[in-house]
């Protein structure tokens, strides 16, 4: 058994606590702070509560017309009556649950007054919080206590994972730290491959070599693909990849469709070699066996993929290069405007990587969709949202694969409801916009009205994790980055005068050219 930390209070009885849920103490000796783990001896084991308030009261300042009678004659009532002494700090908790040597437990019965506090071991909270010291992924540190939050991979990212905060909490920096960690995994404790859809270019700057020794170097693994280059193989497209691109086929389109297809296919197996978008709508114009109300739709439908300029006689880049373990591939479609072409490039990418990886052709991966309310908004037509079904598909049958997803909002309530429930794990940093939190709330099991009024308190950097990695929910200090910072993160002083340096720069050029 673990060596018991020093007690520091008593549980007090109070007019509907001890319960289940709540219980509060009075602090008898050193501080006790809120965020804090505390723990207590039960008939089951040990109990472990966090704190979730903290206030001090006393008995000679509890009525406020008392105070202002006596100390409007000029005199303190320190001066006249021992109020010192009658100073008490009392804690406000939610007991998280109970453990023994062989099991852990949510609560069910109330410990009784008069049980003696301690703030809880490390040694305690690791096993109570199921982290795992050896193969964790490293993310931070919990307040109050100096414990390393080290989160056992499958825990966090085999169900998936949802990261949600406001702009600027600090979600992006969460998100590289987290694939600092899946980088630095040696070939022994299990590597996946990331790849992350990233429509701001906030994730490019590990594919570039520091310029400094302060921050590690990713760059050789890493793959950045800008969107400009990339090219999809109209042979590689089937009719349930065409389908989630073009929401609106019936279903004789889709036979008529896979028919062509398949002829086209043969004919290019045959020695004609591979076929593009004009290939694909002349061998559509051309079949008689194809009905007008059919075939019109269908031509128009592919003229307007051939308006995206993304569609050509081979994947650029190819599936198998972006799949790989150990490796982060980088998306970065900040250099395209058009919506619904991002959205096809997302939509076509996450069905074939997931089909390949059903067929154990690649790696397991964590696919993280940065911005992830642009790809599976909520209540909007299939047809404004393109990449949405596949999101849902992998939310919802992914874990069977080894294929993990990551969303990533500033948005949760445009934030696709069905998507979003199927993330068993999600990190939340500050958030206050109430319909926000009502929607987090809603599809987070685990997560009670103190923890979401904590929320909205909480500093930059701090996050609250619920759900499947932790078990219970834990507060914790997001550790510092290793990579180096995105060019979105640096201060806007800072901005500002490398813009001015760089015109500076500009025109001294211009001059000496002249």
């Amino acid at each position: 058994m673990p060596e018991k930390s020093e007690e520091i209070g008593t549980v007090i009885s109070t007019v509907e606590a001890p319960n289940p849920s709540s219980l509060d103490f009075v602090v008898n000796k050193g501080r006790v702070h809120k965020g804090q783990f505390v723990e207590m001896d039960f008939s089951g084991g040990t109990i472990i509560a966090l704190v979730n308030d903290v206030y001090k009261t006393n008995r000679y300042f509890e009525r406020a017309d008392s105070v202002k009678e006596f100390e409007s004659s000029g005199t303190a009532m320190s001066e006249q009556f021992p109020t010192a002494e009658w100073e008490y700090l009392v804690a406000k908790t939610r007991p998280l649950g109970h453990f023994s040597e062989t099991t852990i437990k949510r609560m069910t019965f109330p410990p009784s007054p008069g049980t003696r506090v301690r703030i809880a071991s490390n040694q305690n909270l690791q096993r109570f919080l199921n982290f795992d010291q050896e193969a964790g992924l490293l993310l931070g540190e919990i307040d109050h206590h100096n414990l390393p939050v080290k989160l056992n991979m499958s825990a966090l990212l085999k169900k998936h994972l949802a990261i949600l905060a406001l702009s600027g909490s600090g979600k992006s920096f969460l998100t590289a730290v987290i694939m600092e960690e899946i980088l630095e995994r040696k070939k022994e404790a299990g590597r996946l491959a990331t790849i992350v859809f990233d429509p701001h270019g906030e994730y490019s700057s590990f594919a570039i070599p520091p310029k400094d020794k302060e921050h590690k170097d990713y760059s050789k693994q890493t793959r950045l693909v800008k969107a400009r280059n990339i090219k999809i193989g109209v042979p590689k497209l089937s009719v349930g990849v065409v389908a989630g691109i073009i929401p609106g086929l019936s279903g004789p389109q889709k036979r008529d469709l896979g028919r062509i297809l398949a002829d086209l296919k043969k004919q290019m197996k045959d020695g004609l070699g591979p076929f593009d978008l004009n290939d694909l709508r002349d061998a559509i114009a051309r079949d008689e066996s194809i009905k007008e109300n059919s075939k019109g739709p269908l031509l128009g439908w592919i003229g307007s993929l051939h308006e995206l300029h993304l569609f050509g006689k081979t994947d650029e880049p190819s599936i198998v290069d972006l799949i790989k373990p150990g490796q982060l591939t980088v998306i970065d479609l900040s250099d395209t405007i058009n919506i619904k072409k991002k959205q096809v490039i997302v939509s076509y990418f996450a069905q074939r990587i997931f089909n390949e990886r059903r067929r154990k052709a690649v790696p397991p991966f964590l696919m993280v969709f940065e911005e992830a309310h642009q790809w599976a908004p909520e209540k909007v037509s299939s047809e404004a949202a393109i990449s949405r079904s596949i999101i849902r598909t992998l939310a919802r049958e992914g874990r069977k694969f080894g294929a993990s997803i990551c969303l990533v909002s500033q948005r949760p309530v445009q934030l696709d409801t069905t998507a979003l429930s199927q993330c068993n794990t999600n990190i939340i940093l500050r958030i206050t916009n109430p319909y926000d939190l009502k929607h987090i709330s809603e599809s987070s099991e685990g997560l009670d009205r103190k923890s979401t009024d904590m929320i909205t308190s909480l500093r930059v950097g701090e996050a609250l994790i619920v759900g499947e990695a932790t078990h219970f929910p834990l507060f914790f200090k997001v550790r510092q980055r290793k990579s180096q910072e995105s060019k979105h993160e640096i201060s806007l002083e800072k901005a500002a005068v490398e813009f001015e340096q760089g015109s500076e720069q500009r025109d001294a050029e211009t001059a000496e050219l002249l």
